[in-house]
């Protein structure tokens, strides 16, 4: 049986610097999108989240039993799984933004082209990850803040060295710096290859690649998307503890944040599929929003 996979795009990908006004308007169209296709969107969700929480029960009653290797086959599995569902997620939300849901998109990551260029990004992410940290260790060592003196002397252990403390200060200010770009670096790297693969059809290092430059060119548009994000979400979430604590229930509270989570949740997946739709494909959220609220009941 072959999985369906008509989430390909014939809009050539060219990221594309988007003006400063689209992260609301993502938020507002995925919840949009939710609404009109919720009973496709938000049952696929829910397996995203069960499959890979089944397989993390397995490994957590395989470590119980004593067995090591079974544990590290289940999370590597559990970690692989997770990807290609969250892939089939997007392909599903492009599906929903065309006008097309099907709710059998969310397996579109268990196409093989999908399953090999996400198995190869995963490499490309250990790769890139190890040589990041030798380019922290050495940058570590030229700024001469060793984790071994601060676990001996503390934090005035390496101030007192070289050049006192505004040499520690600056070592400080160093590692941070780096720490900071190395984590924006390995963000922007893979933040679109998921989509880019499952939706636009790229490979692994194409994927990489147009992925980074998406992001630098709209990089605080994105750190401003994430601002937006995080505050929306302590909006939705805080009248739910409230509403939640009037139960005087810890079940009735724990039920209430758990759906509205959950919900909440399948937005900012949806917002983050439309950020790569407007960025990347070319098609903002003027035009998608239109046609989603074509597809809306009266």
């Amino acid at each position: 049986m072959s999985t369906p996979t008509d989430t390909s795009y014939d809009t050539p990908v060219i990221p594309r610097k988007v003006p400063a006004g689209p992260p609301l308007n993502w938020i507002s169209a995925a919840v949009r999108l939710l609404r009109s296709n919720w009973g496709v969107i938000l049952p696929a969700y829910l397996l995203v989240f069960l499959v890979p929480a089944l397989i993390q029960y397995g490994a957590m009653e395989m470590i119980s039993g004593g067995s090591v290797f079974g544990t590290v086959v289940l999370v590597i599995v559990s970690i692989f799984v997770t990807l290609l569902l969250n892939a089939g997620m997007v392909a599903l939300f492009h599906s929903a933004a065309e006008g097309t849901p099907r709710f059998t998109q969310v397996f579109s990551g268990f196409s093989g082209h999908t399953i090999i260029h996400t198995f190869l990004m995963v490499v490309m992410m250990i790769v890139v990850g190890i040589v990041l940290s030798v380019i922290g260790y050495v940058i570590a060592s030229i700024a001469d803040f060793s984790f071994s003196s601060v676990s001996r002397y503390g934090m005035g252990g390496f101030m007192d060295d070289g050049f006192g403390p505004s040499a520690g200060i600056a070592a400080i200010l160093i590692m941070f710096i780096a720490v900071l770009g190395a984590l924006v670096l390995f963000g922007a790297l893979f933040f679109y290859a998921i989509p880019l693969i499952v939706v636009a059809r790229q490979g692994a290092l194409e994927a990489v690649r147009n992925s980074l430059r998406a992001c630098f060119k709209n990089l605080f548009v994105l750190l401003f998307f994430a601002v937006n994000a995080m505050v929306v979400t302590q909006l939705v979430l805080f009248p739910t503890f409230a509403i939640g604590a009037s139960t005087a229930s810890v079940v009735g509270m724990t039920v209430i944040t758990i759906i509205v989570s959950f919900v909440w949740g399948a937005v900012l997946a949806g917002a983050y599929y439309l950020s790569f739709r407007d960025i990347l494909l070319g098609k903002g959220d003027t035009e998608s929003g239109n046609a989603i609220e074509a597809t809306v009941p009266a």
